[in-house]
């Protein structure tokens, strides 16, 4: 471990034994979840802490036989109020807290976790009060016992005095099982396969099929083979059908290898990324992709992308930003210059834009969207729009912010995205002009579709709401539904496409309707709610009511507001 990890994983392994402890002495777990977070090579301890809570709020692996344990085991501490506190709490509460107390305001530490679980400032103020409660620790006294806590504190396990060759058996079987853990893997002999390069210029339409191989390391073959042979031999996610070569070159002083199978017509296929550096070798990420089309794979840490042959013309965008300034970005033989660091921010998941021309070699061209992080283990979904009439690409500029920085969606595992516009116009109570953005996935299939209220310049006004997209097979048949609140009440905002007759509402709030008084154009019923001030959990007791949308066939949905 690098020296400047070093001075970081003792907060790390702190974190995640307060997370992971019920009472069972999670050490063995802890370490490999700090190990794996201070692997992080750029960002220092803030990008650590939040590769750690990425890996804790998705699962952290099971706890392995530690040869040391024959030897040693863990000094066990009384718990002082504060792990006491925590044991009682979920482990999604336990991060909010801790992130909080580790210097983050509540909305930065619901930036931080709604990446992968979905939170607001709400949550984080409940999770910290809680334990406020059952300590009765001001903030510094509860900072002080954090901060004493030494999860890693060892001490040597007592031998039975009757038995004088037991240390030396322990011993022994220490070694072994160090050398067969420090032992390379046998490898399976074969290299990848490798695509015809002028496969791609075929077809109109290239896909992940048709993507040739690259970089100057594509003929050596004896990397090739260990790479074909780590990934073949990978314990959760080995290949499945013929193992594809993509690129195979020199990054940042190590020799990347990137692989993807075939899995067959099916499904779609993984990709896995292979590193050899000075003082390691190993696959470091396999990720299965969301869809076989052709487009920038996002390369481990590197701040890097694989670039197809058929997108030319890459540029890329901070989306945080409030209109886009497109950046090019070099691209050559299949891999991109880095992008710098600081572009990756929480606030928007730690995802950039990027816009190119797809240009095949016969058909017609046309402009890619996509939405890439610089982590592999993230989705990097594709970007399409429903515009409106009028001013399209301020609506691009202004969805791309919301689903990526406002939470308009939770993009890690997002499939490809169509982000379309329903409505626009003035709010009721002097809330301001507003867009009615829809927001769908192409993955899982027949997966509801979500929207969202947001402003001129991508911010969002509201909580997500449903629509009725998994029932419908035409923009024009979209209604959605959500609450909206304004500084005096809360208000049921539904909306729908123009072959939407008619809207209504039943439910607590009583029959209300919105019929078509010409034909064309958007549908727009809202009704107004309770009175807002009901404290932090008010959502939870809004009316129960759902929307009819009426079509133009005879046919009828019922939407309910998330």
């Amino acid at each position: 471990m690098r020296t400047v990890d070093r001075a970081h994983y003792a907060g790390l392994l702190r974190f995640a034994y307060l997370v992971l402890d019920d009472g069972d002495a999670p050490l063995t777990r802890a370490r490999g979840v700090a190990a794996r977070a201070a692997r992080v090579r750029h960002g220092g301890y803030p990008a650590m802490r939040a590769r750690l809570v990425a890996i804790l709020l998705t699962g952290p692996p099971p706890g392995r036989l530690r040869p040391e344990r024959l030897l040693f085991e863990p000094v066990r501490t009384p718990p002082g109020p504060v792990r006491a506190a925590l044991r009682e709490l979920p482990p999604q509460d336990r991060v909010a807290y801790l992130l909080r107390r580790d210097g983050l305001t509540a909305p930065e530490v619901a930036a931080e976790m709604s990446i992968h679980l979905r939170t607001d400032f709400r949550d984080v103020d409940e999770a910290t009060a809680a334990v406020d409660d059952r300590t009765g620790l001001d903030e510094a006294a509860q900072r002080a016992e954090i901060d004493a806590f030494e999860p890693d504190l060892v001490r040597l396990r007592p031998t039975p005095g009757r038995r004088p060759a037991l240390a030396a058996v322990l011993a022994a079987v220490l070694l072994a099982v160090t050398g067969f853990v420090l032992a390379q893997r046998d490898e399976r002999p074969g290299e990848p396969v490798a695509i015809d390069p002028r496969a791609w210029r075929a077809t109109g339409e290239p896909t992940i099929d048709e993507w040739p191989a690259q970089g100057a390391l594509r003929h050596d073959t004896g990397l090739l083979r260990r790479a074909a042979g780590a990934w073949r031999a990978h314990d959760r996610h080995p290949p499945l059908g013929r193992v594809v070569l993509l690129y195979a070159g020199t990054v940042d002083d190590a020799s990347l290898v990137v692989l993807r199978d075939s899995p067959g017509p099916h499904d779609t296929p993984s990709v896995a990324q292979y590193f050899e550096r000075r003082l390691s070798r190993g696959v470091e990420s396999v990720r299965k992709l969301g869809t076989g089309a052709g487009q920038l794979i996002t390369l481990g840490m590197t701040w890097r992308y694989l670039v197809p042959p058929w997108l030319r013309d890459v540029r890329a965008a901070v989306p945080s930003r409030n209109a886009p300034a497109w950046a090019p970005l070099a691209v050559r033989d299949g891999l991109s210059d880095p992008l710098p660091w600081p572009w990756f921010t929480r606030r928007c998941q730690n995802f950039v834009a990027f816009r190119m021309a797809f240009r095949p070699a016969i058909g017609e061209g046309r402009t890619i969207t996509q939405l890439a992080s610089h982590d592999p283990a993230s989705a990097a979904p594709r970007v399409s729009f429903r515009d409106p009439p009028e001013q399209p690409e301020r609506f691009r500029w202004a969805a791309l912010h919301a689903v990526a920085c406002d939470g308009g969606k939770t993009l890690t595992e997002s499939g490809d995205l169509l982000l379309g516009h329903l409505w626009s116009g003035d709010l009721p109570d002097g809330g301001g002009r507003a867009t009615l953005l829809t927001v769908d996935t192409s993955s899982p299939e027949s997966t509801p579709g979500t929207s969202i209220l947001i402003s001129g310049d991508g911010r969002a006004l509201s909580e997500r709401g449903r629509t009725n997209s998994d029932a419908v097979s035409s923009p024009r048949t979209l209604a959605t539904v959500l609450w909206w609140r304004s500084s005096r009440n809360w208000h049921l905002v539904a909306a729908a496409g123009p072959d939407v007759t008619r809207l209504k509402t039943v439910g607590e709030l009583g029959t209300h309707e919105k019929k078509a008084n010409r034909p064309g154009g958007t549908r727009l019923l809202t009704v107004t709610g309770p009175s807002t001030g009901g404290g932090p959990r008010e959502t939870d007791r809004l009316p129960v009511v759902q929307v009819i949308a009426y079509e133009l066939d005879g046919d009828r949905t019922i939407i309910s507001p998330s």
